[in-house]
């Protein structure tokens, strides 16, 4: 005999009170969207998001930092990357929680 509520796996919550979330964002956002692939690692071990958020992430945003470095940045793309990623890191994060129930 199986049961949807025994044999579920367990998700826990990423946030636990409204502060928590406003403290994560604002870091995400201070941050430039360097702490967003820690926030993500965190939200991956507790299994609200997929692992391979964090590496999309860090990729993104290490990796177009390394290569503007490497290569020059003549254009300013980098800025653009940063703050694109910056923006879509820190709604990412603002929604993380939104559909959770408790007992799931």
């Amino acid at each position: 005999m199986t049961n949807p509520y025994i044999n579920a796996p367990i998700q826990a919550r990423m946030y636990t009170n409204a502060v928590h979330k406003v403290v994560w964002v604002v870091a995400v956002v201070a941050s430039a969207g360097l702490l967003a692939p820690p926030l993500f690692f965190i939200a991956a071990k507790k299994r609200v998001v997929s692992m391979a958020v964090p590496a999309v992430y860090a990729a993104i945003i290490y990796g177009s930092a390394i290569l503007g470095s490497i290569l020059g940045n003549p254009k300013n793309w980098v800025g653009g990357v940063l703050a694109i990623t910056m923006i879509v890191a820190a709604v990412h994060a603002a929604i993380l929680d939104v559909d959770w129930k408790p007992g799931r």
